[in-house]
């Protein structure tokens, strides 16, 4: 989608105060107006007629959930746990997490960021998720105020090493390879050339898909997401009718249930486990778990978010939910426990009831079929998804290039059927340009493609199912648990000890003032109220808080019981079971050695070149839902809430420059 043409903006904040002290109006404008272009990092919202209604944000979450995690964590929770009774008392308790977890990300997605928009205070959903809910809450250290924080350096970093689909490419290229031989185990050097293709293929056609046609990648999304609650229920209609006596092995002999063995209190309990087996348990359940937080990395496309986010986001994890629960018990119908922690339980369940199935091994063959599937439509989510977050932090400014990784790019098929048509003649009837025609984050799908083969490379000497267990492992306890508590934490610290003062959005509005000379202007002063004031009716105070604690809880054990050493028969895994929280830890060394540096380049600048960054957004906003003609002049807050679906932002210019230091 073209950029519209915005008006020069002065600079604001502390660096672009000093600057305009320095300097006349009419040079101050004329000097913008020379560096618009070349410093702007122009973002557009979709279209209306592309934006995303409640079924796409409904089955991102959907799609991003079910993914690996409830065909291969059931081994690893009983491998933790060591008796069927605790395996799923955390399968239903991380139903608490989740639902705790989503409310979470709800309120942070319904009230942050804020903004003072023509004197009226409010939230403004936008893309970008847990980067501007956690630098909402810690807004010191910074470079300058509201400029290069150091926690979002923290968050960015990290989810740029670890919040990729290197874990689902190696993971594809397995059951790929596996699928095609019944199930033998391939060679870790074929593998990982396979995994290398695959990563090239799969992650390059996922990021060409978005890049072309948006529409195409979301319908693609969407179709793999309803294939994979297909499969959850093929495996549920099975126990059925195992139940029900109408499953036969090869042999002809019914499949038994084992049910009533399975919980009976003498076997469900009969090992007790350890806090480190359950740690590691939870952790597999958590990263089953993730994925309810994806549609606020693309709030900002959302039609109309106050009311389809939160209907799409419990909607989809409740969902979900019951298909893990249920799915769980269906294992536990099949497969006795003493076999659950030998191999694969998901495999083991597919070998006893599609054993009937003509040819050979081909209940591996349908198993690692699934499987191959579910990983590729985790890679088709999470480039959709990640490349948005990571678009987002490329705006922060503390990475390089932060135009070519933060810019919207117009490479989309609708561009070439409009050149054709233009330049050829060519009329496509079922291919108008402006149906396909979208900019798309071009410079963040590269990034998200390159960080998805360094970590592919950097696990090339381990096995395959190591690296995935170690990849999605530092997914799970980095970008997940450690973040996640941060969130809940903030929950309580917005509630107890309030939230920041909101600023003023430099609109039109605030720039004509600013020009003006009216720095009381109602557009350019801040507004000050509790959380309480601003969340309004939209969560209960009493459900945030049991919600924030629950979270925290759910993640910070985890965090911690990772630091006891592992038993000896937890797992065969060659990896130690100190990788998951070192390699997690020195991520985040890394991201403060990058923050530390920001900084001291900066500061050289500033005393040799007498140069200072100017980091600034310009945004324009509009309304959610067109308001009535006999109801325009009622567009004003109602019970703490703006009506109308509040202002949704649809035009955004972030600047990342070079000023002059006032002497």
């Amino acid at each position: 989608m073209a950029a519209r043409a915005a008006p020069a903006d002065p600079p604001h904040g502390e660096a672009g105060q000093d600057y305009a002290q320095a300097q006349p109006q009419s040079d101050l404008l004329d000097e913008l107006v020379r560096t618009t272009n070349q410093h702007a990092i122009v973002t557009d919202a979709p279209e209306e007629r592309f934006r995303l209604g409640f079924f796409t944000p409904f089955l991102l979450v959907i799609n991003q959930m079910i993914g690996t995690g409830i065909f291969v964590g059931p081994t690893l929770v009983m491998q933790g746990t060591r008796s069927s009774g605790g395996a799923l008392l955390l399968w239903f308790f991380d139903i608490f997490y989740g639902l705790a977890g989503t409310h979470v990300y709800i309120e942070y997605g319904l009230n942050v960021p804020r903004y003072v928009i023509e004197g009226l205070e409010q939230a403004v959903p936008r893309c970008g998720g847990d980067l501007h809910y956690l630098q909402f809450v810690s807004g010191w250290p910074h470079y300058k105020k509201d400029t290069v924080l150091l926690m979002g350096t923290l968050f960015g970093i990290s989810f740029i090493f670890v919040r990729n689909m290197a874990s689902n490419c190696i993971n594809f290229a397995v059951r790929v390879l596996q699928a095609a031989r019944s199930g033998d185990e391939p060679k870790n050097g074929e593998v990982r050339a396979i995994a290398i293709a695959i990563a090239i293929a799969a992650a390059a056609f996922a990021c060409v898909v978005h890049v072309v046609s948006r529409r195409y990648g979301i319908w693609l999304n969407n179709l793999l997401a309803v294939v994979k609650v297909c499969i959850l229920l093929v495996i549920i209609f099975t126990t059925l009718a195992v139940l029900g006596g109408g499953v036969h092995d090869e042999d002809g002999n019914q499949v038994p249930n084992v049910l009533t063995q399975n919980i009976d209190p003498k076997v469900a309990f009969k090992e007790p486990g350890t806090v480190t087996g359950y740690a590691a348990s939870f952790l597999s359940i958590i990263f089953a778990y993730s994925g309810f937080e994806q549609a606020n990395y693309v709030l900002g496309e959302v039609a109309t978010p106050r009311r389809t986010f939160p209907r799409a986001a419990i909607s989809g994890m409740a969902l979900v939910s019951v298909l893990y629960m249920l799915v769980n018990i269906c294992y536990m119908v099949v497969v006795p426990a003493y076999e659950q922690s030998t191999d694969e339980v998901a495999l083991l369940f597919f070998r006893k009831t599609f054993s009937w199935v003509p040819g050979d091994g081909s209940a591996d063959r349908i198993f690692n079929a699934f499987l191959a599937l579910s990983s590729f439509g985790n890679v088709i989510v999470m480039t959709y998804t990640a490349a948005r977050m990571k678009q987002e932090i490329a705006k922060q400014g503390f990475l390089p290039f932060p135009r070519f990784f933060g810019q919207n790019v117009d490479l989309s098929i609708g561009r070439l059927i409009a050149y054709l048509r233009m330049s050829h003649g060519w009329k496509l009837r079922y291919l108008s340009p402006e149906q396909h025609r979208e900019a798309t984050p071009v410079g963040a799908l590269v990034l998200h493609l390159l960080s998805c083969f360094v970590l592919i490379l950097a696990t090339v000497s381990i096995k395959p199912d190591d690296a995935y267990t170690l990849l999605s492992g530092l997914m799970a306890f980095l970008s997940t648990a450690l973040f996640g508590c941060l969130l809940a934490v903030g929950i309580l610290i917005l509630r107890f000890r309030g939230p920041p003062a909101t600023e003023p959005a430099k609109t039109k509005d605030y720039r004509s003032a600013l020009v003006a000379g009216s720095a009381a202007d109602e557009t350019t002063v801040p507004i000050r109220k509790t959380w309480s004031e601003l969340t309004g009716s939209s969560v209960y105070p009493w459900l945030s808080v049991i919600s924030a604690v629950v979270y925290f809880v759910g993640n910070a054990f985890p965090l911690i019981a990772s630091w006891i050493p592992a038993t000896a028969n937890f797992s065969s895994s060659t990896v130690a079971w100190w990788w998951v929280p070192t390699t997690s830890v020195a991520i985040l060394l890394f991201a403060t050695l990058w923050w530390f540096g920001f900084l001291a380049g900066a500061r050289h600048r500033e005393r040799h070149q007498q140069k200072r960054l100017i980091h600034e957004i310009w945004p324009e906003f509009e309304w959610a839902e067109q308001p009535a003609a006999d109801r325009d002049s009622e567009d004003s807050e109602e019970d703490g809430r703006p009506r109308h679906g509040g202002k949704i932002l649809v035009h955004e210019r972030p600047r990342c420059l070079r000023g002059r230091v006032a002497r």
